[in-house]
């Protein structure tokens, strides 16, 4: 970082936090944390079957990101998506709670968010066609994180899983 842009951000009282939560000053630059619920331990499929596989973001206070369902004209939706395993897929729908609805007058229109720790489950399948064994994979999400007065440009998190397969029964 340049000293004048080190400066700027010492004025501003800007300091990088990298924990869920909110520094001295009241400011993060991540204040979404993404965590597998259960932990990173191998989920047990059988081929051609899924496994839910639920993902929680701990948002900081004062914080919150946009639904999976967030219409386009606005803020960037939350998206998940599963990298790493080409055998590995999500099959179905992702599970997530109700978000609150509330229109914005930053973006003016209707806007639905997440606060706090929601959980999102995500049904993992793998191919009937898919060798027995263990898959590793990272569970990617995509997403704004807004407060009252700011967004954060949009980014990608994501939290390693694994499944391990065995045979069709």
């Amino acid at each position: 970082m340049n000293k004048l842009a080190f400066l700027l951000l010492l004025a501003l009282g800007i300091h990088r936090y990298e924990g869920v939560g909110n520094n001295a000053d009241g400011f993060s630059l991540k204040p979404v944390r993404w965590t597998v619920v259960g932990g990173s331990s191998p989920r047990d499929i059988v081929s051609g079957r899924t496994v839910p596989i639920t993902v929680q973001a701990e948002i900081a206070k004062g914080w919150h990101i946009y639904s999976l369902t967030q219409k386009p004209g606005g803020p960037i939706p939350l998206r998940l998506q599963l990298i790493g395993a080409p055998d590995v897929v999500v099959r179905g729908v992702i599970k997530a709670p109700k978000p609150e609805r509330t229109f914005d007058k930053n973006f003016g229109i209707e806007t639905e968010l997440y606060s706090g720790s929601p959980r999102f489950t995500i049904p993992v399948g793998v191919s009937g066609r898919s060798g027995s064994g263990v898959r590793k994979f990272q569970v990617a999400a995509r997403y704004q994180v807004c407060s009252d007065k700011l967004c954060l440009p949009p980014r990608v998190d994501s939290v390693g899983a694994a499944v391990r397969i065995a045979g069709r029964r």
